[in-house]
């Protein structure tokens, strides 16, 4: 049996900065999703429960690359039930588990739009 670390991280988009889970709590009393933190708006990422080449956890959002280059930028997703790797300018898929040791995190779709703004 697997026993993957589930860890999360929340993106605060008011301060733009990374906030602390320490608990997910899951209701709904209105009959829509209210996505408040401390309140402001957030994103929660879960953790893949892989490394980069560097020992560097990898969280769902990550945008990695394989080798030196622009053109070699990918972005972490949860897709179909995997965590898989999607080619910011190609648009390729493939599982992140094959091939997490060759990459390197270089940010994340929160923290470095720019990274993927316009690919």
């Amino acid at each position: 049996m697997n026993n993957r670390e589930l860890k999360f991280r929340v993106w605060l988009h008011d301060t733009k900065e990374w906030g602390n889970v320490s608990c997910i709590e899951v209701f709904n009393s209105t009959g829509k999703l209210e996505y408040l933190y401390q309140d402001q708006p957030y994103t929660i990422q879960q953790y893949t429960g892989l490394k980069d080449k560097n020992g560097k956890e990898i969280y769902e959002g990550d945008i990695v690359k394989w080798h030196e280059g622009e053109n070699n930028l990918s972005e972490v997703i949860f897709q179909n039930g995997s965590f898989m790797v999607r080619g910011i300018n190609w648009g390729a898929f493939w599982y992140l588990s094959d091939y997490c040791n060759f990459y390197k995190i270089i940010g994340s779709i929160m923290q470095n739009p720019e990274l993927i703004k316009n690919k």
